[in-house]
């Protein structure tokens, strides 16, 4: 998924550790509780039939 493409972006230029950083701080501001991990996200899946 586009989460592991940015990673072996990251990857071949050296900066992985830069990506986790930035992703796990993304993730400890979104996160909505205390004991668990809840992120809201809205996800549309759209499937069309020709």
């Amino acid at each position: 998924g586009p989460t592991m493409n940015a990673f072996e972006a990251a990857e071949k230029k050296g900066r992985a550790g830069e990506l986790q950083k930035e992703l796990e701080e993304l993730f400890d501001s979104q996160n909505k509780s205390q004991a668990a991990t809840s992120i809201p996200a809205t996800f549309l899946r759209v499937t069309a039939t020709v």
